[in-house]
């Protein structure tokens, strides 16, 4: 992999219906068929939530739509492909990621997420500017909770699995812990990094390019970190460019999807979306990395 290469990554669903956008693939078929234009398009990796085919609902650790989606994707590419997980028990890392584990097991998994710290979930909305949902009913049930406890954990048995943890960051205080984490050796470089920046989820730095360059101040220049930036719950496609453009040319990755941005790509598909995000790249003079570079970066 250049050192330079860009690595372009797709949320493909995420919890979002398809009342919300007619495009989102829902059944392990379409989400393997997905991923795979995706890959076409320039993607080196996706990340996908398991649904009921039926239903839609989230079934974040269900190892069987999980493992029919990865087999189908194995069967007609390369791209490197990961699942979300439950945030529910907060400190049971084996009902939280034992998924992963039999994922890896029986389907050859090779990275699995991690989100290294705890946020509130306040959802805010700008046009009525107020919140979507009254304080009291947020209050005690809409916390994503990971513990030090749990992230250690988890880590270590990533590492006994030999799965790259997939590190994500929803606001400043989660890149420093990162950095503590490799200084402590308890995550190792090369760290696979998301850094978060959030619209409609009011969670970290108001969306824009400082809140990128606020992450990165964190990070020493002689840690090994493959980052990326991963606009979400946001709805201005103008914002959502920005933040990938300035990503691409601070020297990131970019994460695209109408999985993450459904109200910004209303009508768009997630290989459309990969498109332009090469585009982007391309612009910036900076090549994209493939799924063979991914994993070459990696060691997967």
């Amino acid at each position: 992999m250049e050192r330079d290469a860009a690595i372009i990554e797709v949320g493909l669903n995420e919890a979002v219906s398809r009342a919300h956008h007619p495009e989102i693939p829902i059944t392990p078929e379409e989400i393997a068929a997905d991923a795979l234009r995706c890959e076409a398009a320039g993607a080196a990796a996706v990340h996908w939530h398991a649904r009921d085919p039926v239903s839609g609902q989230q079934r974040s650790s269900d190892v069987a739509l999980y493992g029919a989606a990865l087999d189908h994707m194995r069967a007609g590419g390369d791209v490197v492909a990961y699942p979300t997980y439950p945030t529910q028990p907060p400190d049971s890392v084996e009902e939280r990621l034992g998924h992963c584990w039999a994922l890896r097991e029986q389907h050859g998994l090779e990275v699995a997420p991690i989100d290294i710290g705890s946020v509130n979930v306040i959802t805010w909305d700008d046009d009525r500017n107020d919140f979507v949902e009254a304080i009291d009913t947020l209050a005690g049930r809409t916390v994503v909770q990971n513990s030090l406890d749990f992230t250690l954990k988890a880590l270590a048995r990533f590492d006994d699995h030999g799965l790259v943890p997939s590190v994500a960051a929803f606001d400043v205080g989660f890149t420093r812990t990162m950095v503590n984490l490799v200084r402590a050796g308890r995550l190792h470089e090369p760290v696979f990094f998301k850094i978060f920046i959030m619209g409609a989820w009011a969670v970290g730095p108001q969306p824009d390019e400082a809140a990128i360059d606020a992450h990165l101040h964190q990070i020493p220049a002689d840690l090994d970190v493959e980052w990326m930036v991963v606009p979400y719950t946001i709805g201005d496609p103008a914002l959502v460019e920005r933040l990938c453009r300035h990503a691409l040319e601070r020297g990131g990755g970019i994460r695209v999807g109408i999985g993450d941005n459904p109200a910004a790509h209303p009508d768009a598909q997630n290989a459309q979306l990969v498109e332009q995000a090469v585009s982007w790249a391309r612009e910036a003079g900076r090549p994209v990395a493939s799924a063979a570079d991914l994993r070459t970066r990696f060691d997967l």
